[in-house]
């Protein structure tokens, strides 16, 4: 799998693993809608993957972002009760 992005995809990567939505990626850079939607493709090929959700893993994989620790810990914690309950 290639790795290598340029700059703009690695900040769109960045943006899209936060859960940003095309159009708020866009405003942010500063660039159209359209041309997100390239970007996510390019690295949809790149990395040859296939979603969104992909291009999070990969990113928090290489140290682009990962989630908040309090996000995970409430995530830990709720898995917790439900097998406390179950």
């Amino acid at each position: 799998m290639a790795m290598h992005l340029s700059e703009k995809e690695k900040e769109v990567a960045i943006l899209v693993a936060q859960g940003m939505k095309d159009i708020e990626i866009a405003q942010s850079l500063f660039i159209s809608r359209r041309r997100v939607g390239e970007i996510i493709f390019s690295i949809k090929v790149k990395w040859e993957i296939i979603s969104r959700v992909q291009i999070g893993i990969l990113a928090c994989h290489l140290g682009w972002v990962c989630p908040p620790v309090d996000a995970l810990y409430d995530e830990v914690r709720q898995h917790k009760q439900e097998l406390t309950y179950a």
